[in-house]
């Protein structure tokens, strides 16, 4: 029996650099690991996604743009990312990536597989499995199924205790990738309460809102002791080192 149940969610056109059949794609072949998986999806993808509802997932449609960020989209004046990814790097994107622990809260409070752990995987994570086989893949994410944190298991990149040149309102920082955490209901509920009190901080002084991994590294500073950490990079070790 598993000990964790993986949430992920998708939703279409918050930004425009991928085609929506390419993750799409790569969201069912990580739908196919047996692992207990709660996945949120835009409702109007329920009819063509509900075919892979079996014992190891449930599939709950979901409203786009229904979170607390609405309440303050007007507040953003001064959104102005350095990005060289404008089509990609949009404020729905960030409202999109940061709402990640708010889909994980909400995972804990319906808890259809009964497990004490959850773990974020990303919807199209299968992209950074570049050298691996379809089946590779999905034996690698099985693995997360018995893993098990007290705190907030999240991957770092950049060395965390460095600090870097760099505006954390508008330059992206990768002290932590952001496609897998995990920990108990507690952990994450306490997560989740943390990241959304900072996001309407940051959106209502600084009028802006930025990559989730910057608010996490935000959160971090604040409150080191909820958080354990790994090494890893943007491939194959983001799952393996969890």
């Amino acid at each position: 029996m598993s000990k964790n149940t993986i949430v992920s969610c998708f939703l279409t056109n918050v930004n425009s650099i991928y085609p929506v059949e390419k993750y799409l794609n790569d969201g069912i072949i990580l739908m196919q690991a047996k692992v207990p998986k709660i996945i949120f999806i835009e409702d109007n993808l329920y009819e063509q996604l509900k075919i892979y509802i079996n014992e190891y997932t449930v599939i709950i449609p979901i409203k786009k743009f229904d979170w607390y960020f609405e309440d303050y989209r007007e507040n953003i004046t001064n959104f102005n990312l350095n990005t060289n990814n404008i089509t990609k790097d949009t404020l729905d994107f960030m409202f999109t990536m940061c709402n990640k622990t708010e889909w994980v809260r909400k995972a804990t409070e319906l808890d259809f597989f009964h497990t004490d752990s959850f773990i974020w995987v990303d919807f199209g994570i299968r992209y950074i499995f570049k050298n691996d086989s379809d089946e590779t893949f999905i034996q690698k994410i099985e693995k997360l199924k018995d893993q098990e944190y007290e705190k907030i298991r999240i991957g770092t990149i950049w060395n965390i205790n460095n600090s870097y040149l760099l505006d954390i309102y508008r330059d992206i920082t990768w002290y932590f990738a952001g496609g897998v955490f995990g920990g108990t209901k507690f952990s994450l509920c306490e997560f989740a309460e943390k990241i959304k009190e900072k996001c309407i901080q940051v959106m209502n002084d600084q009028k802006t809102l930025m990559w989730e991994v910057n608010i996490w590294y935000l959160v971090y500073l604040e409150n080191s002791s909820l958080f354990n950490c790994y090494k890893c990079d943007h491939n194959d070790s983001l799952v393996l080192n969890y």
